[in-house]
């Protein structure tokens, strides 16, 4: 299910919450991330799961599953702090 993310260049390197936020060029503040990293990368996680990429071959772009994964982080990220309240 998630071999398209796995297959993006650099990934299999990630080893923090934070990594994963420069890698993807989200922005973040350090001091929430720290308090909910372990909540924001499940729903990361579940999100990558459930999105199967679509392809569109008239307009292949290398760099979709990235931006696909860059949007995903960026809306669990988000997803937390709206649930939160903060």
């Amino acid at each position: 299910m998630m071999e398209w993310f796995y297959q993006i260049p650099g990934v299999d390197e990630l080893r923090s919450a934070e990594s994963f936020f420069q890698f993807f060029a989200v922005p973040y503040q350090p001091e929430l991330l720290g308090r909910c990293s372990l909540p924001v990368l499940a729903t990361f996680h579940r999100k990558l799961r459930a999105e199967v990429p679509l392809q569109n071959r008239l307009e292949d772009n290398d760099r979709a599953p990235w931006l696909l994964a860059r949007r995903l982080l960026a809306e669990s990220y988000q997803q937390q702090f709206q649930e939160s309240g903060t």
